[in-house]
């Protein structure tokens, strides 16, 4: 995948931060391929979308085709897509496609979580504009098999690689928890779960706060600025969402839809009990590492409740310390780089 000074272009619904997962991929893609010689570019969509196209569902493919009028006037060697941002997408230069879920199964997964007005939006604008975007790629990646299985099921995408994301292991890492709890200002004696991400309903977040009631733990956010009787920690650099996971008793992820969360990947690498679903990647973890199933719930209060309460009846450090070493084994950013490696030089060249 050695770039020789050539040029790859990543498409990012937002080049300017790397708070979503989607943006975050973007980045650390372009730090792989920047180690291995190509120069990179991350755009995004140029123009505001218009109030009736809003209205029409007719912003993502507005906001797809900008987007691919600024890939395409860096004048590339090779265009990297996601999501819904590839529709419109016309130069001859190769293509690689990337899959993070589909909205068509986030529809369905969410259900009523989410209005009608928005279920259509996204089911006639987002899910329209995906549909679109694989084709022409040369290559087309789902970051599970999850999604890969959704891609073919909704868009018709028959030959897709799966290559989950990476994160940096270096980084993500255990940490002492006494010393991240110090650094952080959190008691000691505390007990603390925490939950990483935007408090939307579709991630379960309406249970976050209860259970932890229930159950005697204090809630920390890491993100947005909560509005609940939460710990607000704010948006955290990695360093800082490192020591956020270590300092934590657990981390929560009751989300009804995922592909491949970032969320998951960190709390397993920094070796802490994550107390989540089994949507999207965590059936491949639960294959390599069955007993994690104990850690498993639905996403229901009650479940979560009683899985917060026998947290301390388990014994979590076996299955933290296989989960941590498929984490690294497979997701770590070098084995990141070698699958995007094998990808670029069997379908790209």
């Amino acid at each position: 995948m050695t770039g020789q000074g050539r040029h790859a272009v990543l498409v990012s619904p937002d080049p300017s931060n790397a708070a979503g997962g989607v943006e975050r991929m973007c980045v650390l893609l372009a730090r792989v391929l920047d180690q291995r010689g190509w120069r990179t570019t991350i755009v995004g969509p140029q123009q505001a979308v218009t109030r009736w196209r809003f209205r029409l569902a007719l912003g993502p493919l507005a906001r797809s085709r900008s987007a691919m009028r600024a890939a395409c006037a860096q004048d590339p060697d090779l265009v990297i897509t996601n999501g819904y941002l590839g529709a419109g997408y016309g130069a001859r230069v190769p293509r690689v496609h990337v899959y993070h879920g589909t909205f068509a199964g986030a529809v369905r997964a969410v259900g009523a979580t989410v209005s009608r007005r928005e279920r259509v939006r996204n089911l006639l604008g987002y899910a329209g504009a995906e549909a679109l975007s694989a084709r022409g790629a040369r290559a087309v990646v789902c970051v599970s098999s999850a999604a890969a299985q959704e891609a073919r099921r909704y868009y018709r995408v028959r030959d897709a690689t799966v290559i989950a994301n990476g994160i940096d292991t270096e980084v993500f890492s255990p940490i002492e928890r006494d010393r991240a709890r110090r650094t952080l200002g959190l008691a000691q004696a505390g007990r603390f779960a925490l939950f990483v991400g935007r408090l939307d309903r579709g991630k379960g977040a309406r249970l976050l706060l209860a259970a932890c009631e229930r159950s005697g733990y204090e809630l920390m956010v890491a993100g947005r600025d909560s509005g609940t009787e939460a710990i607000n920690l704010g948006i955290l650099a990695p360093q800082e969402l490192a020591l956020a996971y270590c300092a934590a008793d657990c981390v929560l992820f009751p989300s009804l839809y995922e592909a491949c969360s970032y969320v998951v990947l960190e709390a397993l690498a920094c070796g802490v009990p994550l107390i989540t679903t089994r949507v999207g990647w965590m059936p491949t973890l639960l294959q390599a590492v069955p007993e994690y199933e104990a850690l498993c719930v639905e996403p229901v209060l009650e479940q979560l409740v009683a899985r917060l309460r026998s947290l301390d009846r388990i014994d979590t450090e076996p299955l933290c310390t296989a989960a941590r070493a498929f984490v690294l084994e497979h997701n770590s950013l070098a084995a990141y780089a070698a699958s995007w490696e094998q990808l670029l030089e069997s379908r790209v060249g």
